[in-house]
């Protein structure tokens, strides 16, 4: 019997062609919003394999996920797991997320968070905007500096090849404290109270899960240098809220750049700080669209639907998650 694969969002036009393209005829393709409600849940029940953008609740509610009967895998086009209800799903279904797909646009944001803060570009667009001519801060110079990454998978390695093109050296932390790239020191998060200090540049760009979270709180920031740059482009919880806010006041040659946030409109309906970040001169963000390219999403697609693929096909799949890392 075919396997039913079910789709549980609906995509453009010009990346819902990689489904038929690249699993043709292995699984019967069902796209969830397109059928009527009453169809919904038997749908559900039949579906042995499910691509997700990121399994939220707008795509399954989280109450539907008893309905899923036979699922066998869920594959995921986005790269965070943090909303995926693991403890309703059962022990034997395979779950892959899509970290990476996203690393070469990702990179370059991170390059472009880096450099507006080390040279000061806001700051000064400011200073021009209010009719003055003044150089009151001194830029900083990035070449012969380190640059720790934190979350040494595809994003970090994209991000180091673009902070080494600027001399940078770079040392990676991970899970495995191994790496096939060349890098200047590779560790684990136990590392990190060497690593801090030494480095310039601070990149977060590990996965949320329950061991990551506030993994940066108010003693990591002790560690750092006084004028280190940090940039989050994981989530927003990898990093303390209140300890941010405060290390960034006390500390005004500290800089930030964020991209992703506590409480963003995707999982909470709006953007929601506890404190004003942005009363503060030293932190820069943007709003989660480091990878907001043309053409992302449908190379993101092409890459999960090609371990799709592999699944159905017995061969082995990339990006199976430990649910474990998410269960409390």
């Amino acid at each position: 019997m075919i396997p039913s694969l079910l789709v549980t969002y609906l995509p453009k036009k010009e990346t819902r062609e990689y489904f038929k393209e690249i699993i043709g005829d292995l699984a019967h393709i069902v796209f969830l919003p397109e059928k009527d409600n009453s169809k919904r849940i038997r749908l559900l029940e039949n579906a042995d394999v499910i691509v997700a953008l990121s399994f939220a609740a707008k795509e399954i509610d989280s109450r539907e996920v008893a309905h899923l009967k036979k699922l066998a895998f869920i594959q995921l086009v986005f790269a965070g797991a943090d909303g995926i209800p693991f403890d309703r799903i059962p022990q034997e279904v395979i779950i892959a997320s899509n970290a990476g797909a996203f690393a070469e646009p990702i990179a370059e944001h991170v390059l472009a968070l880096v450099l507006a803060l080390a040279k000061n570009i806001i700051p000064y667009h400011s200073i021009l905007a209010a009719g003055r001519f003044d150089r009151p801060l001194y830029n900083q110079e990035l070449k012969g500096g380190v640059c720790a990454i934190i979350g040494f998978g595809g994003n970090g390695k994209a991000i180091a090849g673009l902070m080494q093109a600027l001399g940078m050296k770079i040392f990676g932390i991970n899970r495995s404290g191994t790496t096939d790239v060349p890098v200047d020191f590779i560790g684990r998060v136990s590392d990190l109270r060497e690593v801090l200090p030494q480095s310039d540049v601070v990149v977060v760009t590990t996965p949320l899960n329950r061991e990551t979270r506030d993994l940066i709180g108010r003693e990591e920031l002790g560690w750092m240098k006084a004028d280190a740059i940090l940039i989050n482009v994981g989530r927003g919880a990898i990093i303390n809220q209140q300890a941010l806010y405060e290390h960034l006041k006390t500390h005004p040659n500290f800089r930030a750049g964020i991209d992703t946030w506590w409480s963003e409109p995707a999982d909470r309906g709006r953007l929601k700080l506890d404190f004003p970040f942005f009363e503060l001169p030293n932190i820069t963000g943007s709003t989660h669209c480091a990878d907001y390219i043309p053409g992302a999403i449908a190379r993101a697609t092409e890459r999960a639907l090609k371990n799709v693929k592999r699944f159905l096909l017995g061969q082995e799949i990339r990006g199976v998650l430990d649910r474990n890392d998410y269960i409390e």
